[in-house]
C-alpha cells in the first residue's frame, strides 16, 4: 500500500488522516444500493439519508479542521479563482474533503430522483430497471449529467401519479 506524502491529521475526526479515513467513504454505498434495489421498501427514505448525514458530518469536520488547524505554511485558497481551486486540490487533504462532498450530493440527489419516481410519480418496475437505474448509475458517476436527465426527460414520461405508459407497460391511447 503506497502512502501519500504531507497528509496533515484531521483533529476533529480522531486526529487521523485522509488515507486512515479513506475506507469510510464506503459507507455511502448502501444508499445506492436501496436506492437501486429496494426503492419501494418503507424504509428506505430514512436509511437512504444514513450515509449522506455520516458524510455530511465527516465532510464538515473535515473542513472545519482544516480551517482551524491550518498552519502558518498553508497557503491562502481563493474560492473565486480556478487557480485556487487547483491549489486546494493538490492538497491530498483538500481532495479528501472534496471527494466527501462529491458523495453527499450525488447520494442526496440519487435519493431525490428514486424517491420522485416512486413516491411521486409511481414508477413501475418497468420503468425502475429500464430508466431509472441508469439515471441513477449516471447520477453515482456523474451526478449533474444523471440528474439533469431526469428532470429534463425522465420526470415528464413519468407523469406525476402514474398512469402512463411507464408506469403500466402498456400503451396509452
Amino acid at each position: 500500500m503506497s502512502t501519500l506524502e504531507g497528509l496533515k491529521p484531521f483533529p476533529l475526526l480522531g486526529g487521523y488522516n485522509a488515507q486512515e479515513l479513506w475506507p469510510l467513504v464506503n459507507l455511502i454505498l448502501p444508499t445506492w444500493i436501496l436506492c437501486v434495489f429496494l426503492p419501494r421498501w418503507k424504509y428506505t427514505p430514512q436509511l437512504t439519508l444514513v450515509g449522506p448525514i455520516l458524510h455530511a458530518m465527516m465532510y464538515s469536520l473535515g473542513v472545519v479542521s482544516t480551517i482551524i488547524y491550518a498552519d502558518e505554511n498553508s497557503p491562502e485558497i481563493d474560492f473565486g479563482s480556478l487557480e485556487g481551486i487547483v491549489e486546494l486540490f493538490k492538497d491530498p487533504s483538500g481532495v479528501f474533503v472534496g471527494w466527501i462532498h462529491y458523495c453527499v450530493y450525488d447520494a442526496l440527489v440519487g435519493r431525490w430522483i428514486t424517491l420522485d419516481a416512486h413516491v411521486n410519480r409511481d414508477a413501475s418496475t418497468l420503468a425502475h430497471v429500464t430508466v431509472i437505474v441508469p439515471v441513477l448509475f449516471l447520477s453515482l458517476m456523474f451526478g449533474p449529467m444523471g440528474w439533469l436527465l431526469y428532470v429534463s426527460i425522465v420526470r415528464f414520461i413519468l407523469k406525476k401519479n402514474g398512469g402512463d405508459e411507464m408506469k403500466t407497460g402498456k400503451k396509452v391511447v
